[in-house]
C-alpha cells in the first residue's frame, strides 16, 4: 500500500511540473509591461499648430503598462496623471484608451531599454511617436 501511495504521489508531481504555468516572455504585452520612462513625443497632425512639434520630457515623466487584471496604463507628463486601458493584439499592435480618446499603435522599436511606438488617435488625425527608456 505504502509503494502504491509513493507511485501516485511521484505521478501527481511529475504531471504537476509537466503542466504548470510558464511565465509569458515573448507576447508583445508581456514584453511592453512595465514601467517606461518618456524621453520625448513627437506630435503632428494638430490643428493648432503650437500643439505640433516634438515635446520632450524628464526622467519623472512616464507611462506604466500595469500587469493588473483591467489592463491598465497610467501615463504621467509633466506631474499630470492619466489612466486609461490598453490591449495588444498579435503582432506589433496594441490599443489604448484614454479620456482624449483611443489610440491604436505601431510597435517600432522593442527591446528590453527601449521601446518607440505611433499612435494614431481615432477620429482625428492627429499622430503621436512616443520615445520610451528603462
Amino acid at each position: 500500500m505504502k509503494r502504491q501511495i509513493t507511485l501516485l504521489s511521484l505521478f501527481m508531481m511529475v504531471t504537476a511540473t509537466l503542466f504548470s504555468c510558464k511565465k509569458d516572455e515573448t507576447s508583445l504585452k508581456a514584453r511592453i509591461m512595465g514601467k517606461w520612462t518618456v524621453n520625448k513625443i513627437e506630435v503632428s497632425g494638430n490643428t493648432n499648430p503650437l500643439q505640433n512639434g516634438t515635446f520632450n520630457y524628464t526622467m519623472n515623466d512616464y507611462i506604466d503598462f500595469k500587469a493588473n487584471e483591467d489592463d491598465q496604463v497610467e501615463l504621467s507628463l509633466t506631474n499630470q496623471r492619466t489612466i486609461g486601458t490598453y490591449t495588444a493584439s498579435l503582432g506589433n499592435d496594441f490599443n489604448m484608451v484614454f479620456p482624449e480618446g483611443s489610440s491604436y499603435c505601431t510597435v517600432s522599436v522593442l527591446s528590453g531599454t527601449q521601446l518607440e511606438f505611433t499612435a494614431k488617435i481615432d477620429k482625428t488625425n492627429i499622430v503621436k511617436k512616443y520615445y520610451l527608456t528603462r
